[in-house]
Order: C-alpha cells, then sequence, then structure tokens
C-alpha cells in the first residue's frame, strides 16, 4: 500500500500538479461555465474488479469513443527489470489522432497533453481510474480556442472512464 502511494504521488509530481485536493469525479455534472475553475483530476472506481479487466474495460471504451489505444505500460517499466514492475499500477496511453491535430494546429502547446492516458490503481475494492483533466491544464495557456476543445476532450474523457468502470 506504501510502494502504490509513493508511486501515485511521483505520478501526480511528474504530471505538474501542484494541488491534488481537486478532484472530479465521473458522477457531478459537466462544467459548462468558461469562469468555472476546472479540476485537475478526473477519476472513478472500477468497483470490485481486478486490474486486467479494468485494462480491458478502459481498452474497449477507448475504441468505442473512436480513440486509438497507443500503449499500455507499468508506472516504472523501463526503470527496472520487467519482472520486477509495479502490477498494480498501470499506464494506458490512447489518442484521437484526428483531434490531436485539429488541437496542435490551434496552439503548439496543447502537445503537454499528449498523448491522452489513464492511470489505473489498483485497490482493495477494485481499480481506480485517474486522468489529469485537459481542461484544467489549457485553462492557463490563454487560448479560448485550445480550452473550448480541452473541454469537449474532458467530456471524452468523463465517458471513456464512466463506461469502462460500468
Amino acid at each position: 500500500m506504501l510502494k502504490s502511494t509513493f508511486l501515485i504521488l511521483v505520478l501526480l509530481f511528474t504530471a505538474g500538479i501542484a494541488k491534488a485536493s481537486e478532484v472530479a469525479t465521473v458522477a457531478p455534472a459537466a462544467v459548462t461555465s468558461e469562469s468555472t475553475a476546472e479540476p485537475m483530476i478526473l477519476t472513478t472506481t472500477a468497483s470490485g474488479i481486478a486490474m486486467d479487466a479494468a485494462v480491458a474495460a478502459l481498452k474497449r471504451a477507448i475504441i468505442n469513443h473512436n480513440y486509438t489505444f497507443v500503449r499500455e505500460q507499468a508506472i516504472n517499466s523501463r526503470l527496472v527489470p520487467y519482472a520486477q514492475e509495479v502490477r498494480s499500477v498501470r499506464l494506458v496511453y490512447f489518442c484521437n489522432f484526428a483531434k490531436m491535430n485539429h488541437a496542435l494546429k490551434l496552439d503548439p502547446r496543447a502537445a503537454q497533453m499528449l498523448p491522452c492516458r489513464v492511470t489505473l490503481v489498483e485497490t482493495p475494492s477494485g481499480v481506480d481510474l485517474i486522468a489529469v483533466n485537459p481542461a484544467w491544464v489549457s485553462q492557463n495557456i490563454g487560448n479560448s480556442a485550445l480550452h473550448a476543445e480541452c473541454r469537449n476532450l474532458k467530456q471524452d474523457y468523463l465517458a471513456i472512464l464512466e463506461e469502462a468502470a460500468m
């Protein structure tokens, strides 16, 4: 448990997250106001399932929402020998290349958010699915057209997380 908590903190630090207290779950209504601060994290829990089943459900949800699965890895992949990789924390990368291309045309700084990724953390009650909110990242870039696209991307993330958790 301590090792998993440490790895999550490392993940959050590398994602550039300063205040992990701002969290949005799949259940609340979508943020629609431009002036409303976006939560940093989007999260939900797939209760009562193991990591392999959660990863498979996430891959299906990614494909169902017109995204392409890119890769899956352990959080410490390539840092330790394969046999010693942490199996309880996985990263799943995915992309919609048309949306990526459009976002990069709007602002090259959109590359900060690419590719899309979800972190899966196995817990005693199931698997937590966690993603950095692209609308939170974009709200400080200062490009309103990009921010509008990232709010749409946030809705895609929420739909994917919700479907994967069912």
